[in-house]
């Protein structure tokens, strides 16, 4: 199969709004397809570990060098186009190449396998000599992808639920069969494939893989219109989501994201090693102020994060735990499809026996979750308000006859936060966006002031409307003090409505606080810059939630 074969489904899915027809898309190219090719598209289009073989800033400077182009006009046209492998695209279809031959028969396995990983042999002179023959060679239609493997950066309409419905329903098989095949470490090859699709279904191949995760929706008001004790209450966490697998002796720690940490917490898998039975739990990880029983922020845990083989120290100073909210296999029996409230009562059994069988404090390291038991809505809207006293973000609520099922279902479980913190920032710089926002000024930095000046604290590009977006970048144009490169400073008449769900003490950020997922939820044409708050009221914000 040529490379334009994917060139060509890229391109359609990339066109295509409907799911239904994206499913339909993929199951043809499935079925006309070799197994390692069907392999590799897998690969690519799920993101499943894509490694980026150079930068987008590098393809752009080559392309410059190659063929002359000022670099000033290639980034000035990357502020529009917004992606580096699409702008050089374009532009390539203004060299004349025709005296070249051109390579037509190249395909994924080829080019993913051999050509692109002996580019990182090269040195840099060599590297360059071998993308420029690659791209006067390849066929104009095979460009885009080509430069999406060098910068890996496959953004497409396409999530691994389009992949697992698509194969599902091309070999006829459940849904959840195939999603548990594609969690964990994705290796594009005929084995890989053939598994996928094989409608054989051997627990032993699954072994090692977790399940998919099940996710929570946002709080919806229609709940209020239910009984109380329909529902199951837990605190809701800020750490990183687990599932603890125990098979056939074997410990493996898998994210939400897919990634097998047993390496980053090594304390955790010595001491599950202790308990006998197999299992899978799910559950959170997090940072723990064991003085307290309370957790610390999620700075602390970040200090832990992608950290390999962690000394003693780094344990000792960042001690981990295991919040456990469910029980999902037990000694190799599946029991997701048990309803809530009786997994939660068999959690509750082997997690006595496994204490009761343990050294003293050997299970400090690893809790089940409190259960909260408001007697009504008025209740459980106070234990949320009061979340913050114990460092957590609100409440999940969970409904007891709900099994265990894969995604973000609706009706089974819903996030019900507290109200987020909110500061009125002005405007002082504005950035470019990529990919759809490109052409726009669509990434904001806000001040605070402090004393007459006005101190730079937070970054947020997201929560205006597209009509709003395109309002600002007309006023931004206009009123732009100077430019830093992509960066222009902007004349501070601007006031937003900052929210986030966190603050605290930064000695890295000038203002000297930091801030959690902030994001833009009000344009606050009503106020002037002299309305907006102070790093003052900041700090006064952080000692009401102390």
């Amino acid at each position: 199969m040529s490379l334009k074969k994917f060139s060509e489904l890229f391109l359609d899915l990339d066109s295509s709004n409907s799911t239904n027809n994206k499913i339909e898309i993929l199951k043809r190219y499935f079925l006309s397809n070799e197994p390692i090719d069907n392999s590799w598209a897998i690969y690519l289009l799920t993101g499943k570990n894509n490694k980026r073989f150079v930068n987008g800033r590098y393809l752009r400077s080559l392309f410059s060098q190659i063929y002359g182009y000022p670099q000033w006009l290639i980034d000035q046209c990357y502020l529009k186009v917004g992606d580096s492998a699409e702008l050089i695209t374009l532009l390539l279809k203004n060299i004349n190449t025709s005296k070249n031959k051109k390579i037509s028969n190249i395909n994924l396995d080829e080019i993913l396998s051999k050509i692109v990983p002996e580019l990182s042999e090269l040195n840099e002179y060599e590297k360059n000599l071998e993308i420029k023959r690659i791209w006067e060679t390849l066929p104009e239609d095979n460009h885009l992808i080509f430069n999406k493997i060098l910068t890996g950066t496959f953004r497409v309409g396409v999530s691994i639920g389009l992949i697992t419905k698509s194969i599902a329903q091309l070999i006829n098989i459940d849904e959840e069969i195939i999603s548990h095949r594609l969690m964990g470490n994705f290796e594009p090859s005929i084995d890989s494939y053939t598994f996928l699709i094989n409608k054989n279904i051997n627990l032993e191949e699954l072994n090692s893989k977790p399940f998919p995760f099940l996710l929570a929706n946002s709080f919806e008001d229609k709940i209020f219109k239910h009984p109380i004790n329909d529902f199951q209450f837990e605190w809701k966490y800020d750490g990183i989501r687990i599932q603890l697998i125990k098979r056939s002796g074997n410990i493996s720690l898998w994210t939400r994201g897919q990634e097998l940490v047993n390496e980053t917490y090594p304390e955790l898998v010595e001491k599950m090693s202790c308990i006998k039975d197999d299992f899978v739990l799910d559950g959170e990880l997090l940072v723990w102020n064991y003085k307290q029983q309370i957790p610390f922020d999620f700075s602390f845990l970040q200090k832990r994060i992608n950290r390999k083989s962690p000394t003693r120290s780094i344990q000792i100073k960042y001690p981990i735990i295991f919040i456990v909210y469910d029980l999902l296999e037990i000694n190799g029996k599946d029991i997701r499809e048990i309803k809530l409230e009786n997994r939660r009562i068999e959690l509750e059994k082997y997690f006595s026996k496994w204490q009761n069988k343990s050294e003293h404090n050997s299970f400090d390291i690893f809790k089940i979750c409190d259960l909260i038991y408001p007697k009504d809505w008025s209740e459980a809207l106070t234990y949320k308000e009061k979340s913050r006293e114990n460092n957590t973000e609100g409440l999940i609520i969970k409904n007891k006859k709900s099994q265990y099922t894969s995604g973000r279902k609706k009706g089974i479980w819903w996030k019900y936060k507290v109200d987020p913190m909110q500061l009125d920032a002005v405007l002082i710089y504005a950035k470019g966006g990529s990919g759809r926002r490109a052409g726009l000024y669509t990434d904001y930095s806000f001040a605070l002031w402090k004393d007459q000046e006005l101190v730079k604290f937070a970054s947020a590009y997201s929560g205006l409307t597209n009509i709003e977006i395109k309002e600002l970048d007309k006023w931004i144009r206009k009123n732009t003090i100077q430019k830093f490169g992509p960066v222009r400073s902007l004349k501070p008449e601007m006031v937003f409505e900052i929210s986030f769900e966190k603050i605290q003490i930064s000695k890295r950020h000038k203002s000297g606080i930091a801030v959690r997922f902030p994001r833009i939820t009000k344009w606050r044409k009503d106020k002037k810059i002299k309305d907006a708050d102070t790093i003052e009221n900041a700090y006064e914000m952080m000692q009401k939630i102390s």
